[in-house]
């Protein structure tokens, strides 16, 4: 969803407004495409994935994905005002706790069972 709305954002752009943005450099490498990075501008890649083989370790990183994906989702919104931004961030969050709470519950159920 956020690479959509990002489509939706620059797609219309002039260079003026591209180069006003800071994406100047976005767009010499990969002109309007979408190439997924963080806010630094570091490529995106599944090696910060992890996993142990240990149910508990890996489902309090999946929480803690959760948390921090709901956090910059929160950080998103106070950068802007426009509603038709906000209202897919304000889902994008509130999946995110219904994830976190799914994931704990199954922690918990793990750790009742002494699993």
């Amino acid at each position: 969803m956020i690479s959509t709305m990002i489509y939706q954002l620059m797609k219309d752009a002039t260079l003026e407004e591209i180069k006003a943005a800071g994406l100047d450099s976005h767009y010499a490498e990969h002109k309007k495409a979408l190439y997924p990075t963080d806010a630094n501008g570091v490529p995106f890649t599944v090696a910060y994935f992890a996993t142990t083989g240990d149910a508990k370790a890996d489902l309090m990183e999946d929480m803690a994905a959760e948390q921090k994906a709901r956090a910059v989702y929160e950080n998103l919104i106070d950068l802007t005002n426009d509603p038709d931004v906000i209202g897919p961030l304000l889902w994008l969050r509130q999946r995110e706790v219904v994830h976190y709470n799914r994931f704990k519950e199954l922690f918990d159920m793990y750790v009742e069972e002494g699993l």
